[in-house]
């Protein structure tokens, strides 16, 4: 007789992915008020910007550093009191992409949707672990003016990515593994056309099978959740 456990977790291969950015990874998110109140209060320490300058010299951030800041940087990370983060979907976004870079989506109907809808599951939150920078770069469109892009950038970031693989037939081992050689040149991030984002795996090996429901139970890093619902960045 089978467990009710075990028709929870056959569905599912756990793997344990690592990767290191090679170029550090931009962030890609809007900048609002929130996220930049945000930004204030968590890297507050130093001068090295605007907003650090003004809480150093008047105790508090004025709101003409605060729109002289909203104002320069066009794109940031979101971070909440664990600091700066991705997004699980963004690494389901990319290995789609790998996928459809390898025809794989062609050969395997149905694929696309696997990856992107439940059928490979990360964590919601993936922490980076590191204080992000300022970074300049000037661009020039096809068709239009040079300008100066001004955006945040992490470097130096290494992951260990727990996730999950549904069980069906599209995504086999070996697909699994061919479309993450295939990712590292994709990348991930903002402005992967100026060389950001790109990175290199480092391992991934298949950990058993994976009980997933830990991802809508509030599951944390640290807890017993083989893919929780947040993951910090790995140690050296």
């Amino acid at each position: 007789m089978v467990s009710k456990q075990d028709e929870v977790t056959y569905l599912y291969r756990r793997y344990t992915v690592g990767i290191e950015f090679l170029n550090g990874i931009a962030g890609g998110s809007p900048v609002d008020k929130g996220i930049v109140a945000n930004h204030i209060a968590k890297f507050s320490a130093g001068v090295t910007n605007a907003l650090k300058l003004s809480k150093k010299q008047n105790g508090e951030v004025t709101e003409e550093a605060m729109n002289k800041y909203m104002t320069s940087v066009s794109q940031v990370f979101p971070l909440d009191d664990d600091g700066i983060y991705i997004r699980g979907f963004q690494l389901n976004a990319m290995l789609k992409d790998a996928a459809q870079r390898m025809k794989a989506t062609l050969k395997t109907r149905g694929l696309g949707n696997t990856i992107r809808d439940g059928g490979l599951l990360f964590p919601d939150r993936i922490y980076l672990g590191v204080e992000p920078t300022i970074i300049e770069k000037g661009v020039k469109p096809d068709n239009g003016p040079s300008n100066i892009k001004i955006f945040q950038v992490a470097e130096g970031v290494k992951l260990t990515l727990p996730c999950a693989v549904l069980d069906n037939g599209d995504l086999t081992d070996k697909l699994f593994k061919q479309m993450w050689v295939v990712a590292q040149g994709i990348g991930l991030g903002a402005n992967r056309h100026l060389g950001y984002g790109r990175f290199k795996v480092t391992g991934l090996k298949e950990d058993g099978d994976c009980d997933i429901t830990d991802l809508w139970t509030n599951g944390k890093a640290g807890e017993t959740s083989p893919v929780p619902e947040a993951v910090g960045a790995a140690a050296d």
